[in-house]
């Protein structure tokens, strides 16, 4: 055979090999291709089906819990205090799996999901207090500005407030229209109570016990001093104030310069809110312990680094309107007091020199 044939021949077969190569390099990629595609649907799937199951069951339980909150003045008739008394703790532990299971679900909810879910058991626990207040009333409470302050400037005039943002339909405000004040609540005053704020500015503000509910609205360069809350804590219109709170839901709307020690079992959530720096609970007096076994909080399990933000719905970039602070940014309760008091003081005596 001559030399150029067989140089032929050599040249057929590494064009034959190199074409069968890439034949099977594309068949191969196409597998793959299709193998990616196949997981990713399979994941889709899986996704869509607990999205769909979380949505049937959270309508059904929500749904369950509105129902006999609308029927319990049917359903008690004439019962018995303490059967009330049942009812509407079997109702708020109803709430509060519901906000465990929401909790516990939100890796695979979407942002606006969680929002509408969240809205949904704000709504049950609201008409749960208010059919509670309504089956159940407790005498309204307040308490004169004689018990409450401490070294309080004895001319320092009361912020300039409408009346309707003092009372709403028959509600008083637990504290309202306060300057300058050093307002210390004991557990007698607050155990079980629900505790509201309203129009405070430059006070220094201490709930020891452990409340039922803490709310609190247009403050400014107030601290708030909180017990562990068996239910939850809400705040609103907070400007550049400084807060420490323990408690089963927080939730903190159109607010702005606030830093806040918290200690939270569910999602903690904001919205409408900016430059919030958040922290570990740390507020500390003799009977917190007790406190805590009685507000029926898990000391132990501690959310305050989950924050839901409703104005930042990126998955893919932290919120830009919170931040967590350092570990050593702890303040030093107890000498922010005094220093408040030293401060109250000083400002009593130039003003009683006017």
């Amino acid at each position: 055979m001559e030399p150029q044939q067989n140089e032929d021949m050599i040249d057929g077969a590494l064009r034959k090999d190199f074409v069968l190569e890439r034949l099977n390099k594309r068949n191969k990629d196409r597998q793959n291709y299709l193998d990616v595609k196949l997981e990713q649907r399979n994941k889709e799937s899986v996704q869509n089906e607990g999205v769909d199951y979380f949505a049937q069951s959270f309508g059904q339980r929500a749904y369950e819990v509105e129902q006999r909150i609308n029927t319990v003045h049917l359903d008690s008739g004439d019962a018995p205090l303490p059967d009330l008394s049942k009812h509407f703790a079997d109702i708020t532990m109803q709430i509060q799996e519901l906000q465990r299971y929401l909790t516990s679900s939100t890796m695979f909810l979407s942002d606006f999901k969680i929002k509408s879910c969240q809205n949904m058991l704000n709504a049950l626990t609201t008409a749960n207090d208010e059919a509670r207040q309504r089956l159940m009333p407790k005498k309204k409470f307040g308490f004169s500005a004689k018990k409450l302050v401490v070294k309080q400037p004895p001319t320092i005039a009361k912020l300039d407030t409408p009346e309707k943002s003092v009372k709403q339909s028959n509600f008083s405000w637990t504290i309202a229209n306060r300057r300058n004040a050093h307002i210390l609540l004991t557990a007698e005053q607050v155990n079980g109570q629900d505790i509201t704020i309203s129009n405070v500015h430059k006070c220094f503000v201490e709930l020891q016990g452990h409340p039922g509910s803490v709310q609190i609205s247009n403050a400014s360069q107030c601290t708030l001093l909180c017990g562990p809350v068996s239910r939850s804590f809400f705040g609103e219109q907070l400007e550049s104030c400084t807060l420490a709170v323990a408690c089963q839901q927080a939730r903190l709307h159109s607010s702005k310069d606030v830093r806040i020690y918290l200690h939270v079992t569910c999602r903690a959530i904001i919205e409408d809110c900016r430059q919030f720096s958040i922290g570990e609970y740390n507020y500390d007096y003799a009977e917190l312990e007790a406190d805590y076994a009685q507000s029926g909080l898990n000391k132990a399990h501690n959310n305050y680094t989950d924050v839901a933000d409703f104005n930042w719905l990126s998955p893919d970039a932290p919120s830009p309107n919170w931040t967590l602070l350092k570990d050593d940014a702890a303040p030093n309760w107890n000498a922010l007091r005094r220093d408040f008091l030293n401060a109250s003081a000083s400002a009593g005596k130039l003003v009683g020199n006017i």
